[in-house]
């Protein structure tokens, strides 16, 4: 009689527990479904060109801060105006070579010179190119 009873005693707890339950029905599964949800790519806005009058209006007042940070420190200096032209037009950009005179004095210098340089000019960007 005492295995009886153990035997109902572990099967009330293991019917209690769940163990010896049913099988579920279909209304208690669980179905999980995921979908990948696709990352949105940005399609990159293709700068506009710059027009050939505005990068060379942008490369000479660039050229001409680069001028006059070269000779500000010398006890005088005069700097002339820069001359410009579009050496190239790309898909990406114009090449504006510039030219500008400068001259300076010290205590026992005076120098004349030319600044020259050729650069890459976008909508967003100014670059020296050296060739």
């Amino acid at each position: 009689m005492r295995s009886a009873t153990r035997f109902l005693v572990l099967f009330a707890v293991l019917l209690s527990a769940g163990c010896l339950g049913a099988a579920p029905t279909a209304d208690q599964t669980q179905t999980v479904t995921t979908t990948a949800t696709p990352i949105p790519t940005e399609t990159p806005t293709p700068t506009p060109p710059i027009s050939e009058r505005e990068a060379l209006n942008r490369a000479t007042t660039y050229h001409e801060k680069q001028t006059v940070d070269m000779v500000d420190h010398y006890d005088s200096y005069s700097v002339g105006l820069p001359t410009a032209r579009v050496t190239d037009r790309t898909g990406a950009g114009v090449y504006v070579h510039v030219q500008q005179e400068y001259s300076y004095t010290t205590e026992t210098t005076e120098a004349d010179g030319v600044n020259e340089a050729t650069y890459f000019v976008n909508e967003t960007v100014i670059r020296q190119t050296y060739w």
